[in-house]
């Protein structure tokens, strides 16, 4: 089947485009019902390998959550969740460890088969710094989730080396380290608003495994597009936005109030979703910018 023809004034216009990115940090969390699907992925690592080659300087920040839940499945471990967490002992922490690394591994090698320049972070210089996350009860008891943590820092090492390599693509995994330098399990959504509000980036952008917002979730048709911080809290007040989409927009919040210029959610089952945000003015996601 022959390639669809693209005309050079078309491919002049995408390339200036995209070059108004350059030297505007992009981050973008892989997660979800996005990196089961072989061929969305593909189309993701495609898209980042097109941009950077365009000089657009990118972070790729990625999660695990459900080959780690088959991993666990297969070595006789049941999840447990507490305050809707997963609750992370150190049997548990052993094996998301394994597996993140394992599909961080991946990710590089395709990507450098791609011809991308890709960046490690394994080792000293491990750019996520954390504690465990302690959360209160509704009695103020304190809720124990074992090693799960919250990112304090990103480190000031990895930032320089970020800013010296211009043509490096990061693969940071969802861990962070705490101050004994032991792993702690950390929500992908936010290590990507960490990394992103460090790097004050132009772009924060969550691949998910839903269009956008939706002012009908029975409705494809009603997506939104543009909302500002403070019209998504309305719509969540009144229950406009609800389920599991409050958590993917609370990230958004969360990257904004880092210091991201802009926090977009896409559909990551949707092939080159990503690319699709540098070549038009509009594009199928939600975009959430500052009041």
């Amino acid at each position: 089947m022959a390639e669809p023809r693209l005309s050079a004034e078309a491919f002049a216009a995408a390339v200036e485009r995209i070059a108004e990115h350059r030297a505007r940090p992009v981050v973008v969390k892989l997660g979800g019902s996005a990196m089961e699907d072989p061929a969305a992925t593909e189309a993701c690592l495609r898209s980042v390998a097109t941009l950077n080659k365009l000089g657009v300087q990118l972070v790729l920040v990625h999660g695990g959550g459900k080959p780690i839940d088959r991993a666990m499945a297969e070595a006789g471990l049941t999840p447990k969740k507490v305050a809707g967490r997963r609750y992370t002992d150190d049997a548990t922490l052993a094996i998301v460890t394994r597996v993140l690394w394992q599909i961080n591994a991946k990710l590089l090698i395709r990507l450098s088969s791609l011809g991308v320049l890709p960046g490690a972070v394994g080792g000293p210089i491990f750019p996520l710094h954390g504690e465990r996350l302690l959360l209160t009860g509704p009695e103020l008891q304190p809720i124990d989730l074992g090693r799960v943590g919250t990112i304090t820092e990103v480190g000031a090492e990895w930032l320089e080396s970020f800013r010296i390599s211009s043509t490096t693509v990061y693969v940071i995994p969802s861990l962070a380290l705490d101050a004994d330098s032991g792993w702690l399990n950390v929500n992908a959504d936010t290590a990507a608003s960490a990394v992103a509000g460090a790097l004050k980036a132009d772009k924060a952008v969550f691949l998910t495994d839903t269009p956008g917002v939706l002012r009908d979730r029975a409705n494809p048709d009603s997506l939104i597009p543009s909302l500002t911080e403070r019209e998504a809290r309305d719509l969540i007040t009144a229950g406009v936005i609800d389920g599991g989409m409050v958590p993917k927009v609370e990230a958004c919040f969360e990257a904004l109030e880092a210091g991201a210029n802009t926090a977009l959610i896409l559909d990551g089952r949707e092939k080159f979703s990503l690319l699709d945000v540098f070549l038009h003015d509009t594009f199928k996601g939600t975009a959430i910018r500052h009041d």
